[in-house]
């Protein structure tokens, strides 16, 4: 097109857009104060600004302190202010990335209450069509969204053999501090490619602008000091530190959110409460220390037997299960406590998936712990078998035969915590429960204690109860840990935010769960299980032993009961898929195939 056929109005109105477009490259904050109605406190717009054209960024950023809030509007000004631009939005778990792409359609629908002014100016940009009627597509592999200056961004999931071969300007990683390295080798190479290269036709390359530079974006809460969001924090920072433009680093702790200003003043609501990071460090330091204020946890010894990006590769956001409401089947395991530790009961169901065979949902972890007493101590004995015979009929369900969906209980029989004299005795007897039914005892009909005891409990259910003693077997539950967590058969509720909600994606939507004040203990013990897990170390002995324990520096932290009875619950499912395998062996073999004689008539 040219004058001849273009009005002056309309010149007029391309020259007003091109103006506008190159005030929102030079001042991007303002861009999107004004044109998105979205303000920014002013470590927001810091962090925002020195990354605007920087290639290589890292945002280590404490929880709530919005990092997702604050990419989303970086992607949008990229995509709206930079024509034909192409970024991507990944994590090591696909709903992670899906849920960053649905803030960016909420903010655009202004969907967002916290938010009061947003426009509508960026949802008016969105290439829309009969089938798809808000420019905004939500395919599982990748959630997109295209503009009509030709920009397109997409969510990748966690797929790592559909992160290969693309071509992006951005690649934003959100919760990378513990996404797999696999992700980051396959998906860096998209932004290789120099933005100024162009080639072909009569076009002078040297006579046309410097185009704004590819860019990788790693944001996350501190992870520990073994994976590559850590490298990259630390070889960022060295070379910010000596001057390289080429790289920013963003290091806000909680402190920093709770005291955040507002065009130099202190905002009258901060987005993080004291009173929060202060419950988070009473229930979790270690974690709280982490994700609020930016502590790495040193881990990657070889002898660490669970690494923590084991777990979060197996975590997946759901509720905790506090009883069974259908015929589904759960393990419990209990380390009994009497004064020290913790006593503990980790309940695990069992699934039988069409692919792997059998697998471990841990779906809840109890404490038998006195509430009333300012160090927490375990219960009498007598109260915490009292309890966990109520979880017994919790989790085999309402209106079942005793232990029907409890296909094992496994309880430390070790002298510390009463395993035998206290727990082996105290389940022996039939029972009855608050509405005055009477349930079967248990009783281990293997265990050399009991042997002789069940003509004298005939009643006693003699098939789920394994009484495990720790020399015996405790190596090898740790173990089954390893193979089991190797094979990624172990799974795990996600972290605990603290927002008391659980956001769920269904079709493109986005749904709330909100969290008893049970399910949030649950959650938060879990976590702890969790803490547990990967502090346990591997500890070779000069004769070959092999222990199983906390390294020294750990000792005084964080506890091992817990991790013990995963161990536990893991040594039972690599015994059930054994158990499986062999039978399957056993029933597909025909013994005529033996033999070269044909089968007599």
């Amino acid at each position: 097109m040219n004058k001849e056929n273009l009005s002056s109005r309309k010149i007029e109105g391309y020259l007003k857009l091109a103006q506008i477009i190159q005030w929102g490259r030079k001042n991007p904050v303002k861009f999107v104060e004004r044109f998105f109605g979205m303000p920014l406190l002013d470590y927001q717009k810091y962090v925002f600004m020195s990354s605007w054209n920087t290639p290589f960024v890292l945002w280590t950023m404490s929880r709530s302190a919005g990092k997702s809030t604050l990419g989303s509007p970086f992607i949008m000004a990229k995509s709206l202010l930079i024509p034909n631009f192409q970024a991507y939005i990944m994590a090591g778990v696909g709903s992670q990335s899906q849920e960053m792409f649905m803030k960016i359609e909420k903010i655009a629908k202004r969907e967002i209450a916290s938010f009061t002014g947003l426009t509508d100016i960026f949802y008016n940009e969105t290439v829309k069509s009969a089938s798809n009627t808000d420019g905004f597509t939500h395919n599982p592999s990748s959630f997109q969204y295209k503009l009509y200056n030709g920009s397109i961004v997409n969510s990748l999931n966690g797929s790592f053999d559909n992160n290969r071969s693309k071509r992006s300007n951005l690649n934003f990683y959100d919760e990378s501090g513990f996404a797999p390295d696999e992700l980051f080798t396959t998906s860096e190479p998209f932004t290789t490619q120099n933005s100024d290269f162009r080639l072909g036709g009569d076009v002078d390359v040297t006579l046309l602008p410097k185009q704004f530079p590819n860019q990788l974006i790693y944001a996350s809460s501190a992870s520990s000091t073994d994976t590559y969001y850590y490298r990259k924090y630390r070889d960022f920072s060295k070379k910010m530190f000596l001057g390289d433009k080429r790289y920013f680093v963003a290091d806000i702790s909680s402190d920093v959110v709770i005291s955040a200003t507002f065009n130099g003043k202190l905002y009258p609501v901060s987005l993080l409460s004291q009173e929060t990071v202060d419950a988070a460090m009473r229930e979790n330091k270690e974690k709280a220390m982490r994700e609020y204020k930016n502590i790495f946890t040193t881990e990657g010894s070889d002898q660490q037997i669970i690494k923590r990006a084991t777990i979060v590769r197996n975590s997946e956001v759901k509720p905790p299960t506090l009883a069974n409401e259908s015929n589904r089947k759960f393990i419990l395991a209990v380390d009994p406590a009497r004064s020290h530790d913790n006593s503990v009961c980790t309940i695990g169901e069992i699934i039988e998936d069409e692919n792997v065979g059998y697998k471990l949902h841990i779906v809840n972890s109890v404490t038998f712990t006195d509430e009333n007493k300012q160090r927490k101590t375990p219960l009498k004995t007598p109260e915490q078998i009292k309890r966990f015979k109520q979880i017994l009929l919790d989790y085999n369900g309402i209106r079942t035969p005793d232990y029907q969906n409890i296909l094992a209980v496994l309880i430390d029989s070790g002298a510390g915590g009463g395993g035998i004299s206290a727990w082996g005795d105290g389940l022996l007897e039939d029972w009855k429960d608050d509405n005055n039914r009477v349930h079967k005892g248990l009783i281990d009909k293997e265990n050399d204690e009991y042997k002789n005891y069940l003509s004298k409990y005939p009643n006693a259910n003699q098939d789920i109860l394994r009484l495990l003693s720790p020399k015996k077997y405790k190596t090898e539950m740790f173990q089954s840990l390893i193979e089991m967590s190797n094979l990624d058969l172990i799974k795990y509720p996600e972290s605990y935010d603290h927002k008391g909600v659980l956001n769920f994606i269904e079709e493109g939507q986005t749904r709330q769960y909100k969290l008893t004040d049970d399910e949030i203990k649950a959650l938060i013990n879990i976590d702890l299980t969790k803490e547990e897990l990967v502090s346990i170390y591997e500890f070779k002995g000069t004769n070959g032993n092999v222990r199983f324990d906390l390294p020294p520096d750990k000792q005084s932290k964080v506890g091992d009961d817990r991790a013990y009875t995963v161990a536990m619950l893991a040594w039972f499912l690599r015994e059930l898929r054994r158990k499986d395998i062999t039978e399957t062996k056993q029933s597909d073999f025909d013994i005529s195939k033996l033999f070269l004689v044909k089968k007599p008539k």
